[in-house]
């Protein structure tokens, strides 16, 4: 642990560790420990530092964790039951249908139109469905992973949106989901609130974690503290052990910045 902290630290750079310890009683804890190297006149070097007992803390984090995991799930579950179910039974209907008509007298032109409305109904019923599987969990992120689902929003926004992933392989599934919510709801609150002609999305990796970030030009302001998508996305983060940071000064348009550890505690 020595050697962690030294190697986390130094004269003019303070340090902060969270790890778990054993009580005299036997019982397990979690500590966060934050110091400094302190040098001596004599060049003798010491730390100096505070141990808090954060226990609870990492114990609700851990508990926010599992329901958002179960969230996760409950909505990949249900968004698998509407492709495999309700989707494929419209599109066999609208198949019988064509088929009905294909067969239908050339005279029969009232029974052709009806058919024809009925085609078309059950078409929109099923881009209906298949836009409310999407909300509840992308298929596109299960299948072939953040960079091509981020590619995914940006080309549904209602504005340009530049689009730089330097991610070269897939992440554990709760990161890869919180960062996709992320980029969802940033750009849902750019095009509904921002009046911003363009959007940038960044996503990259650095020293074990995955950082975030989105842009816009649009006119500032944004309360980070407002807000039922910012308070959802920063519950989100938190679970992971991550970070949010929102920028967004009058006239300047608004920043999010968004750290998730790639191996959540």
């Amino acid at each position: 642990m020595h050697r962690r902290v030294r190697a986390a630290t130094s004269a003019d750079r303070p340090f902060g560790l969270e790890y778990r310890i054993v009580r005299a009683d036997g019982t397990a804890a979690w500590v966060l420990e934050r110091g400094q190297q302190v040098v001596a006149a004599d060049g003798t070097a010491c730390l100096h530092g505070v141990i808090f007992d954060v226990t609870e803390r990492k114990e609700l984090r851990a508990q926010r964790a599992r329901i958002i995991a179960a969230q996760d799930e409950t909505r990949r579950q249900i968004g698998r039951d509407l492709h495999d179910g309700a989707q494929q039974r419209l599109m066999a209907v609208a198949l019988t249908l064509r088929t009905l008509k294909a067969k239908l007298p050339e005279d029969a032109g009232a029974a052709s139109s009806l058919a024809d409305e009925a085609i078309a109904e059950l078409a929109g019923a099923t881009a209906e469905l298949r836009e409310l599987a999407r909300g509840i969990h992308p298929p596109v992120l299960t299948e072939r992973g953040l960079p091509t689902a981020v590619g995914a929003l940006a080309a549904r926004a209602t504005l340009p949106v530049d689009v730089e992933c330097e991610l070269t392989g897939r992440l554990p599934p709760a990161v890869e989901i919180a960062a996709y919510y992320v980029v969802s709801e940033s750009l849902t609150n750019v095009a509904r609130h921002a009046r911003a002609t363009r959007g940038r999305v960044h996503v990259s990796c650095s020293d074990g974690m995955l950082l975030v970030q989105v842009a816009d030009d649009g006119v500032g302001g944004a309360d980070p503290e407002g807000g039922s998508g910012l308070r959802g996305l920063r519950d989100r983060v938190d679970a992971l052990d991550g970070s949010i940071a929102v920028s967004s000064p009058p006239g300047q348009g608004t920043v999010i910045d968004v750290g998730i550890p790639l191996t959540p505690q």
